[in-house]
């Protein structure tokens, strides 16, 4: 028998059905392997792993080679046994193999190769191999293995329940109330989920809009078991604002986090926020920095960089071009305050369904104070076909419509 065997699909995509494509071309791959340990792939900086003797260092029970805590090679028959039962929702394909680290630390073999330049790495034939990795895949990393980590430990989430049983539990008063509007974000909206269950606060309640989607948007915001999470139906398109409003209505926090369906929280948003918001009485709202991202058809989301929402509102708002009026992501209310100025701006029309993050936290400043926490809190992604990106040119007569 081999000792490896490299398995030949490569990820693609970030679709619901790719990722499931992706995942049933690697599990048939894995079964015709005869290898004793198989990998998905060897980046070119782990080349050396095919001549490395490692074999004989590994005690039995580890099943995951982790090379830089980046996972590289699995025991295969272990491997099969987990794409088999593996049932989960990712911002794209290449996240698979991190979300295929087992949850026991003892299964998992750890290598380093971070040595300083000069130094060199026993059998590899390379130096200094960590700098080889594209500082964007870094980032990948560090803003999306610790969401994987913390929603692999709940495996209760993970199961499809009834309609009814996920959607009319009742549940305690939280402390803040996470609002989603939806419209057909099947492909995007379990990650966003994800990030809400992996919160390092579990004082939290989630309540979904589901705007009249076309598509499996409900069957997915359905698929996690957790009676925290409530979902409300319209039945005809109306609009974010109009949905999260209504939203609003049926929240029972003291706090108001806003979430899109297509992008996702860092594990310690809720508690930085909130806690943010206990020790300033006198603000309406807190906000903090976030990571950007661009959707792409092939990888899913790419990191870009990270961006401070220091920009005050009104100056968003006296800008001419939709390019200077960046809204404050993310937005955590008082929802008291939120309330007082009677929630978002309520209309239908082509001007009620753009810009509503401009228009409520302009308001809500002039009569509170903002807080802001010095951390990377939201993750949000941008795609040409958002639209906010189609409706860009409307902002300045959007500005003269208020």
């Amino acid at each position: 028998m081999k000792p490896l065997d490299i398995l030949h699909s490569r990820p693609f995509g970030f679709t619901r059905d790719e990722i499931a494509a992706y995942r049933d071309r690697i599990l048939e791959e894995a079964r015709r392997s005869g290898s004793e340990w198989v990998s998905m792939s060897l980046p070119a900086h782990r080349q050396w792993l095919r001549s490395y003797d490692w074999a004989s260092d590994i005690p039995q029970e580890a099943v995951c080679i982790c090379v830089d805590g980046i996972p590289c090679l699995w025991r295969r028959e272990w491997l099969r046994n987990r794409l088999s039962e593996w049932n989960s929702r990712l911002p794209a394909t290449r996240f698979l193999q991190d979300d295929l680290m087992p949850v026991d630390e003892n299964q998992i073999f750890r290598m380093e190769t971070s040595f300083s330049e000069g130094s060199s790495i026993e059998g590899s034939g390379s130096r200094n191999l960590t700098s080889r990795i594209p500082i964007s895949q870094l980032h990948d990393r560090e803003y999306i293995a610790p969401l994987l980590a913390a929603t692999q430990q709940h495996p209760s989430h993970l199961h499809v329940p009834s309609q009814q049983s996920a959607c009319s539990v009742i549940r305690v008063k939280p402390a803040v109330s996470i609002l989603m509007s939806v419209h057909n974000m099947r492909d995007t909206m379990g990650w966003s989920i994800r990030s809400v269950l992996a919160q390092s606060s579990e004082d939290w309640e989630l309540i979904i809009g589901d705007d009249a989607s076309d598509d499996d948007t409900l069957e997915e915001a359905c698929f996690y078991s957790d009676p925290r999470i409530k979902i409300l139906l319209h039945s005809h398109n109306r609009g974010k604002a109009v949905m999260m409003n209504r939203l609003l209505e049926e929240a029972r926090g003291r706090y108001i986090l806003e979430l899109d369906g297509d992008d996702w929280l860092a594990p310690d948003t809720v508690r930085l926020l909130s806690e943010a918001l206990d020790q300033a009485p006198e603000a309406g709202m807190a906000t903090a920095s976030y990571a950007w991202w661009i959707r792409t058809r092939q990888m899913g989301p790419v990191w870009k960089g990270t961006i401070s929402s220091a920009n005050p509102p009104e100056q968003a708002l006296s800008s001419q071009h939709f390019a200077q009026a960046h809204p404050l992501v993310p937005r955590m209310y008082r929802a008291a305050s939120l309330k007082a100025i009677g929630g978002w701006w309520d209309r239908e029309d082509r001007f009620g369904r753009i810009f509503e993050d401009i228009d409520l936290t302009s308001r809500l400043l002039e009569h509170h104070l903002l807080v802001q926490v010095p951390a990377v809190l939201y993750h949000r992604v941008i795609y040409g076909s958002s639209i906010s990106q189609r409706s860009r040119d409307l902002f300045p007569a959007w500005r003269k419509s208020r």
